[in-house]
């Protein structure tokens, strides 16, 4: 019975992002092939930029909201302080983009119509932070069919609208707005099938102040994560031209795709391994059927991946270049899978301090070898450290779990 709940809301999860990875595919390639790799590389600064504060408003606050006995009747409060959150987020992530370094000679960095496009998509981060608020929802009562309705009703409206724009010959400007129109129906649809109250407003500064608190080493943890992630692109933006930023977005695009299904399935686990985290040869007998499942599951998709490659060619010529990428991080895949599923069995032991110091590490790691190889290299250098780096942690994160499993 436990398999079958953890398969069906994993299930749920990988179906809506199916949905929502397939029409960001296709959005990707009728951004590519209407406006060319260089544009398309300017909606990767934009999205890139703007999506390093995602996480920001999530800041781990879910799996602190969850462990509340009174999370159900706080769903207010967690919905109004994520967007408090938002609100701020929203002032300084433009601020910074005003900021940002460009070149026209060279045609690096960051451009004003990006600039703009950021301000534009930065919208997102209240949307966002909606999403994130009612997932807990969702997740606390194994509902993953409800939030993937929702996320799959707006990925198609953003499909519809986006088909419209590329058709009557709009700027990615228009393009934008109508991705944040669509995260409103999707926002709408969420917030109806949580049936939760979220009127009149309420924000109560003790509990948000608590909330915000107990998540800060997990939300940093998160943040850390994230930069590893995400900096190439930024650091690309930077050094490289749009084409190759847009280059390496592309393959991106789809090993992002892949990299969100580990994450389903500990989404799905994770309630389960709080449960049975005090039974020691339950929670133990747990973690090796899953850690099979990750293993073989990854390598279940690298295989069919890596010969699919040439299709990328298919997109747009110029961006052939992203099947060498692509391939270099498919080979990083399983320690992704794996370092997912150890990750969050050290946060059931509530180790987020030992995973701060993790992450913080291999962040600033990842920075400085990205800093020193990405101009030279370009997105090759990319591919190569993202893996390397996924590597070590993988390794550090097993040692700490052999030295838990001796403590307990």
């Amino acid at each position: 019975m436990q398999y079958l709940a953890v398969f069906k809301n994993t299930s749920y999860q990988t179906f809506a992002r199916i949905l929502t990875s397939g029409s960001g595919f296709l959005i990707s390639i009728l951004i590519a092939r209407s406006f060319g790799a260089a544009t398309y590389g300017d909606y990767i600064k934009i999205t890139s930029f703007v999506t390093l504060f995602y996480l920001l408003s999530d800041f781990g606050i879910n799996a602190i909201f969850l462990q509340r006995k009174d999370s159900q009747e706080s769903f207010k409060h967690l919905l109004y302080l994520r967007l408090t959150i938002a609100a701020v987020l929203f002032v300084i992530a433009n601020t910074i983009a005003l900021a940002l370094p460009y070149s026209s000679n060279l045609g690096t960095g960051f451009s004003p119509f990006v600039k703009l496009g950021i301000q534009i998509f930065s919208l997102q981060l209240f949307i966002q932070s909606v999403l994130f608020s009612t997932s807990a929802i969702f997740q606390k009562k194994l509902r993953y069919d409800l939030w993937a309705r929702s996320l799959g009703v707006g990925s198609l409206v953003s499909l519809l609208l986006v088909s419209i724009a590329v058709f009557y010959n709009q700027s990615l400007h228009t393009v934008l707005l109508a991705l944040v129109f669509s995260g409103l129906v999707s926002v709408g649809l969420a917030l109806l099938y949580a049936k939760e109250k979220i009127l009149p407003v309420s924000f109560d500064i003790k509990i948000s102040k608590d909330l915000v608190i107990a998540s800060i080493p997990l939300g940093l943890m998160l943040v850390f994560n994230l930069i590893y992630f995400r900096i190439d692109s930024l650091i690309l933006a930077v050094f490289r031209s749009s084409s190759d930023v847009g280059i390496y977005g592309l393959s991106y695009l789809f090993f992002d795709f892949l990299l969100a299904i580990p994450l389903f399935i500990s989404n799905s686990i994770y309630p389960i391994l709080l449960a049975t985290k005090e039974n020691k040869m339950e929670f133990l007998k747990l973690v090796k059927s899953y850690f099979l499942i990750y293993l073989g599951f990854s390598f279940m998709i690298v295989v069919p991946f890596w010969f699919s490659t040439p299709l990328f060619s298919a997109v747009k010529p110029e961006l052939a270049g992203a099947i060498i990428p692509f391939r270099i991080l498919l080979l990083s895949l399983p320690f992704f899978f794996l370092t997912s599923f150890l990750q969050w069995i050290l946060i059931t032991f509530k180790k987020t301090g030992f995973l701060l110091g993790v992450y913080f590490f291999l962040m600033c790691v990842n920075v400085i070898l990205n800093f020193v190889f990405i101009p030279q290299y370009s997105y090759i250098a990319s591919a190569v450290i993202t893996g390397i780096c996924e590597i070590f942690i993988f390794i550090i994160l097993s040692y700490k779990l052999i030295r838990l499993r001796y403590e307990k």
